[in-house]
């Protein structure tokens, strides 16, 4: 008898769950739509695709029971389930901070835009853009589900993973400086980490603080915050090398001089730098997409460049990365997956003469060099976006930092410091208990807002000529989000909306399936937009290292049609 009671309650609970998430769903994708139209506003696009979001409840199970497949770790595997777990769960509860309606918003932009390209390009189909709103807050996630079958590259995934999840890792560990004040450290590689504990003063080796040593680890460095005061620390931590912040509410980081900057920023700053003729380069029958033969030079690392850039070639564009060594030697590889869908990569050194002159030769072959490097990395080079203009005057030049060209220019930052210091996380949780937001949304949405800049900005260039610089910031982005979430909470009547309850085919399953990659089979997290003009091709995930030049390889359907052509 008692264990009739305890199914019947697990299952009134689970429908309950259900209930309640289709319920938060059918909220959100009403209030992507109020994102969206901010978007467009804040973005000056003028003229849309017909749109939709849609919300479907057996995304609920499919992402639950999706959570336990494909477990990238080679060791700890119930620790990144917990995480998966965790996050979904987060996924389908209301939220404070409304990322995923803001994320859906700036994926419908994308898809909006690239179709207007196509179509001046000659693309005949009626575009049309469907928004599945939980897939969309998936995309937030991606670093947690993206997955390969090459036990080599797991095994560098896991060792990256466990040197990045240490006691500095600002995400998971706040700690209380001497005046009360909640600091988190934000070094994610090892030399910012190796800086950070030589300005501590710490007795313990840098390399020494892992995710195993952690708990040892954390009361430890808790010990020596306590002996400083919030913004002497952040202060300690920029001016070292390394990156760490002093949370602040929203009101306190707009009383800064960055803040008050940040905050007069437009979301997308684009400036047209040169005059031209517009662009002609009409489409071909069965090429990858409305953005086929636009050259992406790739400049980017880590999350939030790479996701603009990935978008880039998921529409199409022929995406060359630069990277300093192969795949496998990323420090960073953990993170770094996700990003290299649909691009190829070539090796370079800057250092290198040979190598310095073609990376400047194919700046000169580019129709767009996407950069997210801190400022002045590549100056040294002769890289700088002057040098890069003056190589290629017509080139779409898409730039992304933390604190963009601001007072705080030369300052290193990341996705979870920009939360911690714009108010996010504090909005997120409490003044007492901040919490970050779910996965790394400010990694991806800013990656989204660049692509819908750079696209914009391609727009512009097929109708007018031109080249142009698209400037995006993570911290503007965070304030984006809170004013995503005060339009949303000041709308109530937008809950009235119709929402659609679309299931395309490519939903059914959470993956998507990328074969013969630089890392073997590799599964990404399904895109969260469809469009009957831009049918998805496993082909547009592919990603291939040490190449020498641009040309994707053909697929099946297009090894017999003419050779793309370029701009």
């Amino acid at each position: 008898m008692i264990w009739i009671i305890i199914v019947g309650v697990i299952a009134l609970l689970t429908v309950t769950l259900i209930f309640s998430a289709r319920a938060n769903l059918k909220k959100k994708a009403q209030e992507a739509q109020l994102c969206l139209e901010e978007l467009n506003r804040q973005a000056g696009v003028d003229e849309v695709i017909p749109t939709q979001f849609s919300v479907n409840w057996k995304r609920i199970p499919q992402f639950f029971f999706g959570s336990f497949a494909r477990n990238p770790l080679v060791r700890f595997k119930i620790v990144l389930l917990f995480i998966r777990l965790r996050a979904i769960v987060r996924l389908f509860r209301q939220e404070k901070v409304r990322q995923t309606p803001a994320a859906a918003a700036a994926l419908a932009s994308i898809s909006s835009l690239a179709s207007r390209i196509g179509l001046l390009r000659g693309m005949k189909e009626e575009a049309e853009t469907n928004c599945d709103v939980a897939s969309a807050g998936l995309q937030a996630l991606r670093l947690y589900f993206a997955h390969t079958e090459d036990s080599e590259f797991s095994q560098s995934r896991f060792d990256s993973c466990f040197r990045v999840n240490n006691a500095f890792n600002g995400s998971f560990h706040k700690y209380r400086t001497q005046d009360g004040r909640h600091f988190s450290f934000h070094v994610y590689y090892q030399h910012q980490k190796e800086k950070m504990v030589k300005a501590l003063s710490m007795k313990k080796d840098a390399k020494d603080f892992t995710m195993e040593s952690a708990k040892k680890d954390i009361p430890v460095l808790a010990q020596t915050v306590q002996n400083l005061e919030g913004e002497q620390l952040e202060e300690l931590a920029f001016s070292c090398g390394a990156s760490g912040c002093m949370l602040r509410s929203r009101e306190e980081w707009h009383t800064m001089d960055v803040g008050r900057a940040i905050q007069d920023m437009p979301l997308i700053r684009t400036e047209k730098q040169s005059s031209s003729a517009p662009r002609t380069n009409p489409l071909h029958q069965n090429q990858r997409g409305p953005l086929a033969g636009i050259r992406v030079l790739d400049l980017t690392h880590i999350i939030a460049g790479p996701a603009c850039s990935r978008q880039l070639a998921e529409y199409g564009a022929d995406v060359l990365l630069v990277r300093r060594k192969d795949f496998r030697s990323q420090e960073q590889a953990f993170l770094e997956l996700d990003g290299w869908a649909g691009k190829r990569a070539i090796d370079l050194d800057f250092n290198r003469p040979n190598d310095l002159a073609r990376a400047k030769q194919l700046i000169r072959e580019a129709d767009v060099v996407v950069n997210s490097y801190q400022t002045g990395a590549l100056d040294k080079f002769g890289l700088s976006e002057a040098d890069i203009r003056s190589m290629n005057p017509q080139v779409i030049f898409g730039t992304q930092m933390c604190f963009s060209d601001t007072v705080w220019k030369d300052r290193p930052g990341w996705a979870p410091l920009a939360e911690d210091i714009t108010g996010l996380s504090i909005r997120n949780g409490s003044l007492e208990k901040p919490v970050n937001l779910n996965g790394v949304p400010l990694d991806y949405i800013p990656g989204f807002i660049l692509t819908v800049g750079v696209l914009e900005a391609l727009r512009r260039s097929f109708e007018e000529g031109g080249g142009y610089t698209v400037r995006v910031s993570l911290a503007r982005t965070a304030e984006w989000l809170h004013e995503c979430t005060d339009l949303v909470e000041q709308n109530t009547h937008s809950h009235h909306q119709k929402v659609a309850h679309q299931n395309s085919p490519q939903w059914h399953s959470l993956w998507e399936k990328a074969e013969n990659t630089a890392s073997g089979t590799v599964y990404f997290p399904q895109s969260a937009v469809a469009n009957p003009v831009i049918p998805r091709k496993t082909n547009r995930l592919q990603f291939t290292d040490g190449v020498d030049d641009w040309a994707h390889p053909l697929s099946v359907e297009e090894k017999d049609k003419e050779k793309i052509p370029t701009m």
